[in-house]
């Protein structure tokens, strides 16, 4: 006996058409999830103070006759800052070796209410000076309105409150040895 075999009816125009797209969505999803996977997109960090820019908030901590200041954010509870302090004692020691001009100004965060921020100054103040470090003058500033990112940020600038170079962080040994050559 005799199989007879159908003739294979030819893909229609909608299967081929839909299995293109289905191949498609797969190598678009593929193309996302990999660069999602490899490449993560980093979310926007806080602003930045940034080299070259200006701010009268600065202008007002560099003591009258200075050009320049080394102005240090640091806030309570900051345990880089804490480490920091014996840089800062160093930093000190080195200007006054040299007798640079340049003074050495410890911020910390502005408060609504007086009596917490002179809180603040008095704590600061006295963490500095368990260290050793003793800097020129203690102040509250709106860290948002000069666009600290963290705590500790050090910033040189100059009499007219342009940030002449920035640091951020707790710095390695380079970037201690680059806030020094500025003294």
């Amino acid at each position: 006996m005799a199989i007879n075999n159908p003739v294979p009816a030819k893909k229609s125009t909608l299967d081929t058409v839909a299995n293109i797209a289905i191949i498609l969505v797969c190598a678009i999803a593929a193309v996302v999830l990999v660069r999602n996977q490899f490449f993560p997109q980093q979310p926007p960090g806080p602003p930045q103070v940034k080299k070259g820019e200006q701010y009268d908030q600065l202008k007002t901590v560099v003591p009258a006759g200075t050009s320049r200041a080394l102005v240090v954010a640091v806030a309570p509870g900051c345990h880089f800052c804490n480490d920091s302090i014996p840089f800062y004692k160093n930093l000190i020691d080195q200007r006054n070796q040299k007798n640079s001009e340049v003074k050495f100004i410890a911020a910390v965060p502005a408060s609504d209410k007086p009596e917490e921020a002179q809180k603040l100054v008095s704590e600061e103040t006295q963490k500095f000076t368990a260290g050793g470090a003793q800097p020129d003058s203690m102040v509250n500033m709106d860290f948002a309105a000069i666009k600290v990112p963290g705590t500790p940020t050090l910033m040189l600038v100059d009499n007219t409150g342009k940030v002449l170079d920035v640091w951020v962080g707790k710095l390695d040994s380079k970037g201690e040895k680059e806030v020094l050559k500025t003294l």
